[in-house]
């Protein structure tokens, strides 16, 4: 030890640097395998391979920059992370593919804030780590049961469907089961794997520092920039303008009294023996799948599924932007004294 270092001070210098990259890697690595399996894998048939990977990644990415929002702006309740929850899906269909401008406010509405905000971030990651970390037994069994089966009814359309836009008319062409399965059973693995990475890896620093930021929301801007900006331009520009909504409800909140909301929230740990309950996402989705195919049941079940998605989404979305506050972030401030005594 040299002289210049008090016992018990951190190591520091390339070791340390090494550490904290391979912790980054690692975070990536895990909210990408969780959001892509909610996004992509169990939403509709992918091509599997390589392109896997890249999936991984891309969803790691913008899932970490997601992470960091949380921490940066000090989430301090559920309507502050939905905030950054949209973020993430204007991010995602905005940067790496142009689903964002195809058709608004449509597409707006669906992918961005029903399916990513809603589903894969709001369920497939705060609530299905809190449920599993904090509930019983019986809340977890119902969680893990209730989204196998309503990825299961989702993939039966999905998965068979044909859509002829001229016509305005869809079909069903119903696919091997067993093509589904392997599938599915890929996205639960990656699912349980990234929840139990993130077991591993605890909460990690309370905040970024804005440099680290600035570079990840830097290059996610580079990336619009040298790619859907003018090609679909002027649609791209509501992708800067909903991100600078965001960030400027994100920072009024910074107004609000700290507490240790997402703290406790990220470190929450769910127990080994709980991801046996995860065994049921693959029973019932597969077993809900092979029964409407069977049954030959030609639902259009994007219909009901976007009808109650897409409000429900989109008015807490408004809901949690214009509370500055999110969700009574602000306390009560005590009344002046003269005030007490005028109330007696």
């Amino acid at each position: 030890m040299s002289a210049a270092t008090a016992p018990g001070t951190p190591a520091s210098g390339p070791p340390e640097l090494l550490r904290g990259a391979a912790r980054r890697l690692a975070q990536i690595a895990a909210t990408g395998a969780i959001f892509a399996a909610f996004s992509e894998l169990w939403f509709y048939r992918v091509p599997l391979g390589a392109n896997l990977v890249e999936l991984v990644v891309i969803y790691g990415l913008f899932g970490y920059l997601f992470l960091l929002t949380l921490r940066l702006f000090q989430a301090r309740a559920f309507a502050s992370l939905f905030v950054a929850a949209a973020m993430f899906g204007f991010f995602i269909e905005g940067v790496p593919v142009a689903v964002l401008y195809s058709n608004l406010p449509f597409s707006l509405a669906w992918t961005s804030l029903a399916w990513h905000a809603l589903l894969t971030v709001s369920v497939g990651y705060y609530l299905y780590r809190r449920v599993m970390a904090v509930r019983g037994v019986a809340a977890a069994l119902a969680l893990n049961a209730a989204i196998g089966a309503g990825l299961g009814i989702w993939g039966a359309y999905s998965w068979n469907v044909v859509e002829n836009e001229a016509a305005g008319t869809i079909s069903y062409a119903w696919q091997p089961v067993s093509a589904f399965a392997v599938q599915f059973l890929l996205g639960w693995a990656i699912f349980v794997g990234g929840h139990m990475l993130l077991d591993r890896l605890g909460p990690g620093p309370a905040a970024p520092t804005r440099r680290e930021y600035g570079l990840f929301f830097g290059l996610a801007a580079a990336a619009w920039l040298l790619g859907v900006f003018r090609p679909f331009f002027p649609f791209s520009l509501i992708l800067p303008f909903l991100l600078l909504v965001s960030l400027a409800s994100l920072r009024a909140g910074l107004r609000s009294p700290p507490n240790r909301w997402l703290a406790d929230f990220l470190a929450l740990r769910i127990a080994p023996r709980r991801y046996g309950a995860a065994l049921l996402i693959p029973i019932c989705a597969i077993g809900a799948h092979a029964v409407i195919r069977a049954a030959g049941l030609a639902w259009e079940t994007n219909v009901p599924v976007a009808g109650l998605t897409v409000p429900a989404a989109s008015l807490y979305w408004l809901y949690a932007l214009l509370r500055a506050n999110h969700a009574g972030h602000r306390t009560r401030p005590d009344p002046p004294p003269d005030a007490r005594l005028n109330e007696r």
